[in-house]
């Protein structure tokens, strides 16, 4: 008998053929899961954006600012109150009428992030508007 020493050419053939067949799933595989950590981490920042953006729009007075839009870091928000209410007087305590006519809105918001709309909502607030001064007696 004679010993074989090293592989045959087709054996090398074979093993290559079948490294690259498990290394390219596993590539495959890897690419599948950065793409779906960029889509989480994509959708955590446009969460945290849309918090923020509702923080910011608790300032607004939608019956003085219907509409508008700033810029929050990287983030631009964009808004449109639109009237479901329209302003009546407020009911002062205990009785009476109140210093302020009141409303109520649905407000729309886009998150824009590079120029495109990254998130949208509607908000309901109240709008308000002083109208008479507090009498003192």
């Amino acid at each position: 008998m004679t010993g074989q020493r090293g592989f045959s050419l087709l054996e090398a053939i074979v093993a290559l053929a079948l490294l690259a067949s498990v290394g390219m799933a596993l590539l495959s595989w890897l690419n599948g899961s950065l793409i779906s950590l960029r889509r989480v981490q994509d959708t955590v920042a446009a969460q945290a954006a849309a918090r923020n953006a509702l923080a910011w729009l608790e300032t607004v007075n939608p019956m003085e600012k219907p509409e508008g839009e700033t810029d929050l870091g990287e983030w631009r928000i964009r808004w449109r109150a639109d009237v479901i209410e329209p302003p009546s007087e407020g009911a002062g305590y205990p009785n009476g009428i109140s210093l302020f006519d009141v409303g109520l809105y649905d407000t729309q918001v886009w998150l824009e992030r590079d120029g495109r709309i990254v998130e949208q909502f509607t908000l309901r607030q109240v709008g308000y508007h002083k109208v008479r001064q507090q009498q003192t007696f």
